[in-house]
């Protein structure tokens, strides 16, 4: 659907509203300041400003409506007192800072000021509450109003700060403590100064630390106890509670003021009187929740409703996805058909009553303990064609409500019916059918979900028998969407569609051609996207990753550059050599920039200095390799968090790869002082030999200790066993040998298949490289190499067994998905030589496939997230490339040592001796 002339005429005004109201202050002042507009921070900067570092500052909250006013006031105050300030640039940016997805610690902050002193502060902020008195604006809830009832608020912190890398990698602005040491600017959802911050302006008091202890039991209304929390947002908690009257248990949802406001000038209270308003409608079918009262308390509404013994759909689907290594797997169809008849009772409930759910998603049905369904989450129900916003979670909306204008009149029921196609296709495959847009359009979504189907019906009877009703309510043309009558006969087998066969077919492969394409489409994306003229990244990213070190390994030109230097020695195409060199000189420019040089091999400047080593070599560049081999000299191997990605384990690996390569005893000499940290920094907890990661890495609160490859006992453990096959200490083999115990011993096996919680203090289970099977894996089955051990070849075994399961439900790259667990079915197939587990990976290569979009016609994997394509080598498709590559010529894995992969003999130069040529082949 495109929009007409004159609505992408009323965005652009949208867009500019807010810079125009400043620029009309600055130009009623006649002051000449900057105007200097961002992707989403307009800075507003006096002439001559000389920024304090840190300090008081206030923050000015407002709602789309209210925003131009809000600004308009307050921009007029901030030039008349020469102060400067930031705001953000847009209604749309607005609307996303009061939303109840936006970070709870930034929720509300429309303006920030910069005062160039606290003297005036307390009179500043009395001028900026008196001009916006009475206007609508949601509470800060990392600040303090300054005044009851105020938009404006206060917090201590950075104003430009010191920048420098944290200690996970990101660019952060840091705050000066009087003793001179660096210290976070922790944003966290309740007023939080430093101890020794100045006093309290607006109190005179010390700065009090926000909540301390355990919190206190809450009771609302006078009667609801709150037992739980369900989860937090910005707008609002969602809270298990008991009632004090009856003794039944509920839950509560909480609304607060001004929060998720739109231009209609409703909030988020308004969705919750709303759900009332449904819930009471419904209460006589038994298909959804009892309303058990709405209450305003302190300004805020909350929503009782009765709570249900159960589990949300998608939390039903993976406990019953039956999964296995055989060519059998998914749901029982018998089951999938009930629940499926059961998915079109909840949306005919709606449709009776003339009405468009909107939002049809598998979280939003509840499964009942006695399997019985229930529609959750009622506040976007409306009549169809009413003006509403425009609302859909992604992979789930229609397209006429996924292209419609942001405001406009409400989809029709036919869009309920796509909902219904897609939460059935979640059904019966445990996938969400979440399909990154080609760019340019080139696939209907019903090309593209027939194209994923195709994959997963050979050996799903319950995919394969619903494959026509699925991809029949998909079709993107709503009046070719068969009516919930038809769907119900196909479902009940009574006409309608043709069902397919019960005969389980052949899976799908993918074939040569299928593999160049995504590999040439690859590498072509990359050489098409870097950009060597930018400042910031030589390839863009997210906006997420864009905070972290843009030369390390997982986000950033080095782990892209390793990626490459692979594709050329695959191919030597010359155009890949010379992207080589250009991402080289890019790195070179900018690693001595950046003052803090932290240790870790994903997030730390012991992989940039990796990818130039291996660059060097390929480029037979002499001064490169000893830059790399300088770098790599001066990364910190003591350091207090002990991981792989972080910390001392990646660090010790790094060295390791420098000494293979050059024979230097230095880097030998550095091994073993990593591996003598790493034996410090061992614990035991309870028979457990674990490496705790402690406060203030990772954003954790307290010491935790992790499992799997990237944060844990396996990655410690990897590192450990290379040290001691190339220094002969058999103290590391010992803890190593140790840390495979502990993880035998907290290994969770169903089915024949072996998982990991992400670390001792519980969390989901996974399969992947960062933190589950495949992370273990990798490490178990070198260690049975070592150590000839069957237990740890058999929980190897069913670490593979665990990925292959995986194979429908996983993401695509190498830390969380896809990418990862293949590289580790291929050092399962070189270390045992079974070739079962090569063709295991082809068959995660062919899911990899499945999920493909297109850029410019080049076939290409998405990110982690599903829904865009980033270069980034640890979330993103060069990842995918490096395994891709792998499977199909060969090669040892990415950044891991030889030491430890065993795949090639150790070189034996002399230490002192020309680098370059000290170094060895592939």
């Amino acid at each position: 659907m495109n929009s007409s002339p004159a609505k992408s005429t009323a965005r652009a005004s949208d867009d500019a509203l807010l810079v125009d109201c400043v620029r009309a202050s600055l130009s009623r002042a006649a002051a000449d300041w900057l105007v200097r507009p961002g992707d989403f921070w307009c800075h507003v900067l006096p002439p001559g400003l000389n920024s304090r570092m840190q300090g008081w500052k206030l923050h000015v909250s407002a709602t789309p409506l209210s925003a131009p006013l809000v600004l308009a006031r307050s921009a007029d105050v901030l030039i008349r007192n020469g102060c400067a300030f930031k705001f953000a640039g847009t209604i749309s940016r607005v609307g996303e800072l009061v939303s109840h997805r936006f970070d709870r610690a930034g929720g509300g902050k429309f303006i920030t000021v910069y005062p160039d002193g606290d003297d005036n502060l307390v009179a500043l902020a009395e001028e900026l509450h008196h001009v916006t008195e009475g206007l609508p604006g949601p509470g800060i809830l990392s600040d303090r109003p300054c005044f009851p009832g105020s938009l404006v608020h206060y917090r201590f912190g950075a104003f430009g700060g010191v920048r420098v890398l944290d200690n996970d990698g990101i660019q952060a602005a840091m705050l000066v403590a009087p003793d001179g040491s660096l210290v976070p600017d922790q944003r966290k959802p309740w007023f939080s100064p430093p101890g020794w911050a100045p006093s309290d302006p607006f109190t005179r008091d010390a700065p009090s630390a926000g909540p301390v202890g355990a919190p206190k039991p809450v009771l609302l209304n006078g009667r609801y106890l709150v037992r739980e929390v369900i989860r937090h947002s910005y707008a609002g908690g969602v809270y298990r509670a008991s009632d004090e009257v009856t003794g039944a248990e509920v839950i509560i949802k909480q609304a607060r003021p001004h929060t998720a406001a739109n231009l209609l000038g409703e909030d988020v209270r308004d969705l919750r009187r709303r759900e009332a308003t449904m819930l009471n409608r419904f209460s006589s079918s038994g298909l959804t929740p009892r309303c058990d009262g709405l209450f305003e308390q302190q300004g805020e509404v909350f929503l009782v409703q009765e709570a249900i013994s159960g589990s949300a759909l998608r939390d039903w689907v993976l406990e019953n996805v039956r999964l296995d290594d055989t060519d059998t797997w998914g749901p029982p169809p018998e089951t999938v058909e009930r629940m499926a008849l059961g998915l079109v009772d909840l949306v005919e409930l709606a449709h009776a009553e003339g009405l468009v759910l909107r939002d049809l998603n598998p979280n939003n049905v509840m499964v009942t303990d006695d399997g019985e369904l229930r529609l959750i989450d009622l506040e976007m129900i409306v009549q169809p064609g009413e003006r509403v916003f425009r609302v859909h979670t992604p992979g789930y909306g229609a397209p006429e409500q996924v292209n419609a204008p942001s405001y406009g009149p409400a989809p029709g029921q036919a869009a309920d019916l796509f909902s219904l196609g897609a939460t059935l296709f979640h059904l019966v495959s445990g996938s969400d059918p979440l399909l990154s847009s080609d760019r340019p359009a080139a696939r209907t979504d019903r090309e593209r979900a027939e194209h994923w189907l195709s994959h997963l019906t050979p050996g799903n009877a319950a995919a394969r028998r619903c494959a026509p009703i699925i991809l029949a309510l998909l079709d993107d043309d709503p009046e070719q969407r068969p009516a919930l009558a038809a769907v119900r006969e196909f479902l009940t087998g009574q006409g309608g569609l043709p069902s397919t066969s019960d005969r389980p077919l052949p899976p799908v492969r993918l074939t040569t051609t299928g593999m160049t394409e995504l590999v040439t489409g690859a590498v072509e994306h990359l050489l098409a996207t870097m950009d060597p003229d930018s400042a910031d990244r030589l390839w863009p990213t997210s906006k997420s990753a864009a905070v972290t070190d843009p030369l390390n390994i997982q986000h950033g030109a080095a782990g892209i550059l390793g990626v490459l230097v692979r594709a050329y020695e695959a191919d030597h195409e010359p155009r890949l050599r010379d992207a080589v060199r250009t991402a080289v000189e890019w790195i070179d420019r900018r690693v001595g920039l950046e003052p803090r040089s932290l240790p870790g091999l994903h997030f730390g400047r012991s992989g940039t200095a990796w990818a130039l080593l291996e660059a060097g070599r390929i480029l037979g560049d002499d001064r490169t390799v000893r830059r790399a081999a300088e770098l790599a000299g001066k990364v910190p191997v003591r350091w207090d968090n002990p991981d792989v990605c972080h910390g001392m384990a990646g660090t010790g690996l790094t060295q390791l790869r420098f000494w293979e390569a050059t024979g230097e005893d230095g880097f030998l000499d550095r091994v073993r002082q990593a591996a003598d940290g790493l034996a410090g920094a061992a614990v035991d907890q309870g028979g457990r030999r674990l490496w705790p990661i402690p406060k203030g890495f990772l954003l954790a609160s307290h010491d935790i200790s992790h499992y799997g490859f990237a944060h844990g006992a396996a990655g410690v453990g990897a590192f450990l066993l290379a040290a001691s096959r190339a220094t002969g200490d058999d103290a590391s083999l010992h803890l190593a040998v140790e840390a495979a115990d502990t993880l035998v011993s907290v290994a969770e096996v169903e089915d024949g298949a072996a998982y990991w919680r992400v670390a001792d203090t519980g969390g989901l289970r996974r399969s992947h490289w960062c933190s589950g099977s495949s992370g273990v894996g990798t490490f178990l089955v070198q260690l049975w190499r070592d150590t000839g051990a069957d237990k740890y070849r058999e929980l190897a075994d069913q670490a593979a067994v665990a990925v292959r399961r995986s194979r429908w439900h996983s993401g695509t790259t190498q830390c969380h998905g896809l990418a990862g667990d293949g590289e580790f079915l291929l050092d399962m197939a070189e270390a045992t030589g079974d070739q079962r587990y090569r063709d295991w990976a082809e068959e995660l290569a062919a899911s990899l496939h499945m999920r493909h979009v297109l850029r410019n016609g080049r076939k290409v994997v998405p990110d982690e997230t599903g829904k865009d394509v980033q270069a980034d080598f640890g979330t993103g498709f060069s990842g995918v490339l490096a395994f891709l590559l792998r499977l199909r010529t060969g090669g040892s894995r990415l950044w891991l040592p030889e030491t430890f992969t065993g795949s090639h003999t150790l070189v034996a130069a002399t230490a002192g001796g020309d680098v370059h040529n000290d170094l060895t082949g592939r």
